[in-house]
């Protein structure tokens, strides 16, 4: 399995941090050159601006637009090659030591994204993960089963955020699969078919990039560590202005209700992948 490191060229500083994380567990990496949005020549793809104020309540900055550039370009350079996964890592991070372990279960799992820098918003009561382990169910309750299924939300959020299934894996961790998969693009794993499902999603991007694999359609199975592997530093953010934007206009409030993405293909999909008892 490949592994990009996407860094920008302003910023060897970060680059020798990860590198040295990267080296202590003896996984080699290929420095991608991230896509620089303080350029004005930078390749930056098309938004559509009105649908991503309407859908993220914000307007986006030129920061995050060559972040997706960036990783788009990426996926296109691990399609360019024979691999089956690839390993994608930003350059603020910090990077658990057994980060070796899933990349070699990962082709068993079946997965086609992994996110392993978030389990947010997800609950993972700890009590009902341990429950299920010890039990050996890993699967979603079905309809019928009542009380199981009830005991399952509690590692759930709110109605539509679903897990269908816990991989477990060594050293009393797991992966989840679900159904959204959490935000966030400082560590993840991709198959082939989950990066041309992302190129293409991003032909109509409206939303940042760290949500492609919700709104990407296919049978796309997805998933997180419960407890993150990769995890964004608290340094300064290379991209501004995402934040204090403030309210938006009152017509895009009006608009909201009727433009606002309902990921309906996606969640089609989801019903194929698991079936309505399982949902």
């Amino acid at each position: 399995m490949n592994i990009y490191l996407i860094n920008l060229d302003r910023r060897p500083d970060r680059l020798a941090y990860v590198s040295k994380q990267l080296d202590s567990i003896g996984l080699p990496f290929e420095r991608f050159s991230a896509i620089d949005g303080q350029k004005e020549d930078a390749d930056l793809p098309d938004i559509q601006h009105e649908l991503f104020i309407i859908n993220q309540k914000k307007s986006p900055v030129r920061g995050e637009i060559a972040c997706a550039a960036s990783h788009i370009a990426v996926w296109k350079r691990f399609l360019a090659t024979d691999e089956e996964y690839a390993l994608i890592l930003e350059d603020d991070i910090d990077i658990r030591h057994d980060l070796p372990l899933i990349q070699q279960h990962v082709p068993s799992l079946g997965l086609d994204f992994i996110n392993l820098s978030s389990n947010a918003p997800y609950e993972l009561d700890k009590p009902t993960l341990d429950h299920f382990r010890a039990r050996g169910c890993f699967d979603r309750p079905s309809f019928f089963q009542r009380a199981e299924r009830r005991r399952w939300q509690k590692l759930e959020w709110r109605r539509r955020w679903r897990i269908f299934h816990l991989h477990p894996l060594l050293d009393n961790d797991v992966v989840c699969e679900c159904d959204p998969a959490p935000a966030l693009t400082s560590g993840y794993i991709i198959s082939r078919r989950a990066a041309q499902a992302f190129i293409e999603t991003t032909d109509r991007l409206f939303f940042p990039i760290d949500l492609v694999w919700r709104f990407s359609s296919g049978l796309l199975r997805q998933g997180f560590t419960a407890s993150p592997i990769v995890t964004q530093t608290e340094e300064d953010s290379d991209i501004y202005g995402r934040q204090g934007q403030g309210k938006i206009s009152l017509k895009y409030r009006l608009m909201r209700p009727f433009l606002k993405s309902r990921r309906l293909r996606r969640r089609f999909d989801v019903l194929r992948l698991y079936g309505f008892l399982k949902h």
